[in-house]
């Protein structure tokens, strides 16, 4: 599977509103589109999860530039690192 054809699932099966603020995302044709797609667990360091619907945030791109500043992304990469990782964090 590639990146785009995951996005595109992702998108069919979830609303089309960012995960950190409830903000309507942009539609799909937009330059920024692909923006929206966060990877919680980040595909340099984790890359065997890249392709992993659970590990993927939708959000407006001004949030994905700063996605590690809200407690929401840090609550579902602690989650997916328990999960993965079977720790605590």
């Amino acid at each position: 599977m590639k990146q785009k054809q995951l996005f595109l699932k992702i998108w069919e099966t979830r609303p089309h509103v960012s995960e950190i603020s409830g903000k309507p995302l942009l539609p799909v044709g937009h330059y920024q589109w692909h923006w929206q797609f966060a990877h919680v667990l980040n595909k340099g360091s984790y890359p065997r999860y890249k392709f992993k619907e659970e590990n993927i945030m939708l959000m407006l791109p001004s949030e994905h530039e700063k996605q590690e500043q809200f407690k929401k992304f840090q609550d579902r990469k602690l989650e997916l690192k328990s999960k993965y990782y079977e720790t605590s964090c």
